[in-house]
């Protein structure tokens, strides 16, 4: 309810190794649900964070341990408290997919000329085996083409990729995007799981 950011309607998930928390974009595409992936906290975490909490004032309780199965954290187990300053980082706010590739929204107004810069952008796709047992490696990599910008307003531009690939993670790094102030993106790297891409 805009007590935690910008973030309405979209999910926040501990990570226990990585001792971070991660958060998700999710749209419905031809019925069925996917999402973009966006780094969100990754450092002062006392353990291997397992389960968060609102409060009603909108702070956020994260509950972590690490049980014998480590964590960057190290201590044993912790309970952090996260509170949004009230301050908008600059951020990816939504990445949706279109026919020919996808549609970001920013938190701030964009800098229009890194902005429509193709090579402020790249993109990569890769597979995991769906297997039953555990862990798989990365497999199918390629190469997604950005081939062309459009800055649709102060803080939307629309990518026209070539290479979407039905089934992989597409990992896309907008290192030279700058926000109208100059700032650069708090987090610059999305990653969404294609599984299904819209009609036209």
């Amino acid at each position: 309810g805009g007590k935690f950011g910008p973030f309405s309607e979209q999910l926040f998930v501990c990570d226990q190794g990585h001792s971070n928390i991660v958060r998700i974009f999710v749209e419905e595409v031809n019925g069925y649900l996917q999402s973009a992936t966006f780094q969100f906290m990754e450092k002062g975490f006392g353990s291997g964070n397992l389960v968060g909490v609102f409060a009603p004032d909108g702070t956020f309780f994260i509950g972590g341990t690490n049980r014998g199965w480590g964590s960057r954290g190290k201590k044993p187990g912790a309970v952090d408290r996260v509170r949004w300053t009230g301050k908008v980082p600059f951020e990816v706010l939504e990445m949706r997919v279109q026919s020919d590739g996808w549609e970001l929204e920013f938190t701030h107004s964009v800098d229009p000329e890194t902005a429509a810069d193709k090579a402020s952008y790249s993109m990569k796709t890769h597979a995991y085996i769906f297997k039953s047992s555990y862990g798989s490696p990365v497999v199918d990599k390629t190469d997604a083409i950005i081939e062309s910008v459009i800055v649709k307003d102060e803080k939307t531009v629309r990518l026209k990729v070539k290479g979407m690939v039905i089934g992989s993670i597409h990992t896309l790094k907008m290192d030279a995007l700058r926000s109208k102030d100059g700032l650069p993106l708090l987090h610059n790297t999305a990653y969404y799981t294609l599984n299904q891409i819209p009609k036209e």
